[in-house]
């Protein structure tokens, strides 16, 4: 007896996700040093993980490398980014997925390059994180064995985009305030 692709889909690691930010802030293309267009997709939570070994974090919520696009999501992506972020090869990957590609000169722009500390979505100040515009997308979204990683800037990012407040830490158990003698 053979499973079907719907019954290997539902056995297969995933991400759910209650909504997705369509990422676009400029960068300059490797290829032409040209401005361009480029995109990412980050998930809002609530985050839920099925058939991982460990339970995931809300912070991983940059997509990276996306191989299979959620169906219901499809249309609002091509209509978001146009053909400047489409499925494609990477060699340096050695694999397929969902690539920014130069809107001039149409090179692809890896992940890597997009991601890191030199592209867009690695904001270093508030002129950096203000360039960057969202379009909400609600679900829920089911990314199948997705890729994520964690970028403590675009935490921030969606902390104040989204509207969380995190609770502020505590001071270290143990340690009392000195109040210093007054001398007469």
């Amino acid at each position: 007896m053979t499973e079907s692709a719907s019954d290997l889909d539902d056995k297969a690691a995933a991400l759910i996700c209650a909504a997705v930010y369509v990422l676009r802030a400029e960068g300059e293309c490797y290829s032409c040093k040209k401005a361009t267009p480029m995109f990412a997709l980050m998930a809002l939570p609530p985050i839920k993980h099925e058939g991982f070994e460990e339970a995931g974090d809300e912070d991983d919520c940059m997509f990276r490398e996306i191989t299979e696009m959620p169906a219901n999501l499809l249309e609002a992506i091509k209509a978001s980014s146009g053909p400047c972020f489409r499925p494609d090869h990477s060699r340096t990957a050695a694999s397929s997925y969902w690539m920014n590609h130069c809107a001039h000169c149409d090179a692809r722009q890896g992940d890597f390059f997009v991601h890191g500390p030199e592209g867009p979505f690695w904001p270093y100040d508030e002129a950096q994180m203000d360039a960057i515009h969202a379009t909400r997308f609600d679900g829920p979204f089911r990314f199948l064995d997705p890729n994520t990683a964690y970028s403590g800037a675009m935490v921030d990012w969606r902390d104040r985009k989204h509207g969380v407040e995190r609770p502020k830490p505590k001071a270290p158990a143990g340690r009392k305030k000195r109040n210093p003698k007054v001398r007469v």
